[in-house]
């Protein structure tokens, strides 16, 4: 689906005053602006980051972190996020680091919040914003920096990893989908690992947590598997680094890999367990799921197997077929299947 908030945004790029920076994150469109060698990309999604180098641009990959030898912005340019604190968060690097006369461009919907983060924004730094209204009702708000950025919208400490659970510690932070709550259907699928592992001849010795998250179901899983190996990835800088600091809390023996939907990625392995998102940004693509498949079929040992978890909705089975020899149900409830794949 077209967006024609990002397409706004794009529209500008070229007659913005640099050096230039972007936020980009889920929000991507297919047809990017013109290359600007005077663009600094901060990027916290592989799929997205790859999609945009592709374009021409140089992009920093990870938590939204500045590079050491970063250059004051003229503009910056941000398709407001879903996640409150992170567009909060953005806003604030915006603000502090833009010179007096710098422009910040929000693009959005007015369900996306928009003209509230302008608004608000515009109050920090002395001046208003002025709102465009676009194609189907999205908005484009440019700010002016006319003062010295003074106080800031809060982002809930964005940057800092907090504690969401006691039993089992567990640390996550805004940013990653889901990130105060342990996820339902990841719980039911670690209640079903017992089960599948009886059909190991032994304990597996390596396994994939495909799409891995803040590390739910690594830190679970290998409380029964203290010897083994785990591949952590994720196409979520933010969520990796919390999975990263989940395992290294319990002395977990991981690699983590960066990567969207595990490409780049290398086999074999024993065992891929997998929470697959079948959201991409947040709204329902079914091919998601098909390239999770995909990724567990080419990781697995001949005799390895999967255990997914997903939504009643998503036909696993169906799609599963002519890739995988057989599935099986383990479990089923509250809108969610757990089922066995057998390589």
């Amino acid at each position: 689906m077209s967006d024609a908030a990002l397409q706004a945004l794009y529209a500008r790029f070229a007659t913005l005053p640099g050096p230039l920076w972007w936020f980009a994150d889920e929000h991507v469109a297919q047809s990017l602006p013109a290359v600007r060698e005077d663009c600094l990309v901060l990027c916290n999604r592989a799929d997205s980051a790859a999609a945009i180098q592709a374009g021409g641009f140089a992009v920093t990959l990870g938590d939204f972190q500045l590079p050491a030898d970063f250059a004051a912005p003229g503009a910056v340019c941000y398709r407001v996020s879903k996640e409150k604190p992170l567009v909060h968060y953005l806003i604030n690097l915006a603000l502090r680091n833009l010179p007096l006369g710098g422009s910040l461009l929000l693009a959005g919907y007015k369900n996306d919040g928009l003209k509230t983060y302008a608004t608000k924004a515009a109050k920090l730094v002395g001046g208003k914003p002025v709102i465009t209204k676009c194609a189907s009702d999205a908005y484009l708000a440019e700010i002016v920096k006319e003062a010295e950025f003074s106080g800031e919208l809060p982002d809930e400490d964005y940057p800092v990893l907090r504690a969401i659970s006691e039993e089992p510690l567990l640390y996550s932070k805004p940013g990653i989908f889901g990130w105060k709550k342990i996820d339902r259907g990841s719980a039911r699928l670690i209640a079903q690992l017992p089960t599948f592992l009886q059909e190991f001849p032994e304990p597996p010795q390596r396994l994939v947590d495909l799409g891995c998250g803040y590390g739910y179901i690594a830190v679970m899983a290998a409380q029964a598997l203290q010897e083994s190996e785990w591949l952590l990835t994720d196409n979520n800088a933010t969520a990796l680094l919390a999975c990263e600091k989940n395992c290294a809390e319990r002395g977990i023996h991981a690699r983590f890999a960066l990567a969207d939907c595990a490409q780049g990625v290398t086999g074999p392995v024993d065992a891929v367990l997998c929470n697959p998102p079948f959201h991409q940004g947040f709204s329902v693509e079914g091919d998601l799921t098909d390239r999770f498949l995909q990724a567990a079929h080419r990781l697995l040992s001949t005799k390895g197997q999967a255990l997914f978890v997903v939504n009643q909705f998503i036909p696993l089975q169906r799609k599963a077929d002519g890739l995988f020899t057989s599935s099986e149900i383990l479990d089923e409830g509250e809108g969610f299947r757990v089922i066995r794949l057998r390589r």
